[in-house]
């Protein structure tokens, strides 16, 4: 008899608590009805790179669900591996500078990039990874590097003059060189060398709201200049600049009503 007075008390409670957990359950469904889509976007970001750094825009639009295309525009900087800073120690208060160094070299990028989403953030929030491809057109920026050069005095060995020239191997030694001129030296004669860049590399993504963008990106990039561009003396017309960058973005998702 006892028992039996048990019986439909503990039916009972099976039966709240299969209503109690199908309740929390049902909450816990995350589910892409539930979402807003926003199919446009816009990032700034600054990268940073084995041989420099500098800035980039992005603009797009979702594809599909799992595809963005964006439209890319980068500058950076770039420089050789070979370059050392000097300093000349036979003359006082001089200057640090690059031996061998005939150009300030920079990068300007226009082109696609396309990022495929690999998996997909948790609701609460987390690390989106998208896997990113694309490239374009590549401007090589070629500035000459000027220097102070010491320019011994006619008639007077102990004396000296400081000039600024363009560094020219045959002509200008350690030993006579002050130290670097200022940035503005050469502006007027900056060439253009035409080319394409590709890159390939992971954006992860991450915080909670969808419409606030804050991204790390890591991947690799490699400028191709047909006529090649000359950094150091002794590798003039250089074809090939790759590198491994490190990107940092923050922008917006949105739609257009």
């Amino acid at each position: 008899m006892y028992y039996s007075r048990k019986i439909p008390l503990i039916i009972l409670l099976m039966f709240s608590g299969l209503f109690v957990f199908g309740q929390f359950d049902t909450e816990q469904v995350d589910t892409l009805e539930n979402k807003i889509l926003y199919n446009k976007q816009v990032t700034y970001g600054v990268t940073f790179h084995n041989l420099g750094f500098g800035a980039n825009f992005r603009k797009g639009k979702r594809i599909t669900y799992f595809k963005t295309r964006m439209f890319e525009v980068e500058f950076v900087s770039m420089r050789s591996y070979k370059q050392i800073k000097l300093v000349n120690s036979f003359a006082a208060n001089s200057r640090r500078y690059v031996y061998g160094k005939e150009n300030d070299a920079f990068f300007l990028r226009a082109g696609l990039i396309w990022k495929k989403l690999l998996n997909q953030k948790p609701y609460w929030g987390g690390v989106e990874v998208r896997f990113i491809y694309g490239g374009g057109l590549s401007i090589g920026i070629a500035k000459p590097y000027y220097l102070y050069i010491l320019e011994p005095v006619a008639g007077n060995t102990d004396d000296y003059i400081i000039v600024t020239e363009r560094f020219d191997p045959d002509k200008h030694s350690a030993s006579y060189i002050y130290g670097k001129a200022p940035f503005s030296n050469g502006l007027g004669e900056i060439t253009l060398h035409p080319g394409l860049y590709l890159k390939t590399g992971l954006n992860f993504e991450y915080g909670t709201r969808s419409t606030v963008i804050k991204s790390l990106e890591v991947g690799v990039c490699a400028d191709i200049l047909p006529t090649g561009l000359s950094i150091m003396a002794d590798k003039r017309n250089q074809i090939a600049f790759p590198g491994i960058y490190l990107n940092f973005s923050l922008g917006k998702r949105y739609n257009n009503y």
